[in-house]
């Protein structure tokens, strides 16, 4: 059986339509695809391009990592960092990052975006080829877009009908038309861009990736406290996602980004996390090299888009 079909079967068991792709992140390339170009509705992942992004507005001097953000009261709701507390809260960026990063903060992924800029990131992504990643709004908007769609009279209460299973209740934002949205093989072109800078603000985004406060989807496929995962999830009502960089010891590193959108609507599907993790296993497992099997520095064809399957 061909990884690509063994994909197809972990999805059809666990009731899920899926978009996946993995690629060695240094080394000979190589990487695993299936549907990896098909744009997809991306929830909270927007928040992985608009990091990276804001590293490089600050490696470029353009802003001040230290600068202190105030986020008052009235901010966007969430379940986790800022977005839950209940009172003013002045923050430097770089922690805004880390919050939006590591615990997917909506308040602190809505003021970094506002400083960013979204014309300035649409331009960002353009500039790096990531021309099938579009961020149209942060978590505010969307829930705001989701409360519409459902007809709820809160935010709160327009996620929890996503949820009910007694009804299908559908939203414009698992529309990659309508949504933030991008593809698996995009995403993990993000995460190259990543891995390949060195400037202090790049670190801060990765080291916000390895303290991400879950480990129930991606990093369920590799339960070993010696490989480092650093990841971003994503998730809204159908749609599970995570993008990730998994490390062996003495490996090179791989980034996978595993795209979901579930048959049920409920909001906990853990056989949905664990095949998450299945998946991202399986799409990473081939592409394993060790690092003293990698070309010396100097010697390595340059990366393109297109590479082998694995």
């Amino acid at each position: 059986m061909s990884t690509e079909d063994r994909l197809r079967e972990i999805a059809g068991d666990a009731g899920i339509s899926v978009w996946v792709h993995a690629e060695r992140l240094d080394g000979p390339p190589g990487s695993i695809t299936l549907g990896g170009d098909h744009p997809v509705a991306i929830a909270s992942l927007y928040k992985l391009p608009l990091a990276v992004a804001w590293a490089d507005r600050v490696a470029a001097g353009e802003l001040d990592p230290w600068e202190r953000l105030t986020l008052s009261a009235g901010r966007v709701p969430g379940p986790t960092g800022i977005a839950m507390l209940l009172d003013d809260v002045s923050i430097s960026m770089r922690d805004a990052v880390r919050l939006m990063i590591a615990v997917s903060d909506n308040a602190a992924g809505d003021a970094i975006l506002a400083r960013t800029g979204t014309a300035w990131l649409r331009e960002w992504l353009a500039t790096h080829g990531l021309h099938d990643t579009s961020v149209l709004r942060g978590s505010a908007d969307t829930l705001r877009l989701v409360q519409r769609d459902t007809g709820a009279s809160s935010t709160a209460l327009a996620e929890r009908a996503l949820a009910d299973v007694e009804h299908d209740v559908l939203t414009s934002q698992y529309d990659a038309a309508l949504a933030s949205s991008s593809t698996a093989s995009d995403l993990c072109a993000v995460l190259a861009l990543l891995w390949s800078r060195r400037h202090p603000a790049h670190a801060v985004v990765r080291d916000a990736l390895a303290h991400q406060a879950w480990r129930h989807r991606v990093g369920s496929g590799f339960p070993h406290d010696d490989v480092a995962i650093h990841g971003k999830t994503g998730t809204l009502g159908r749609l599970r996602h995570e993008a990730a960089v998994v490390t062996f010891p003495g490996e090179l590193p791989v980034a996978v980004a595993v795209l979901t959108r579930s048959a049920r609507a409920e909001r906990h599907l853990p056989r949905v996390d664990a095949a998450i993790g299945e998946l991202a296993r399986t799409a990473v497992h081939p592409l394993r090299l060790a690092v003293s099997r990698a070309p010396a520095p100097g010697s390595r064809p340059a990366r393109g888009r297109s590479q082998s399957r694995g």
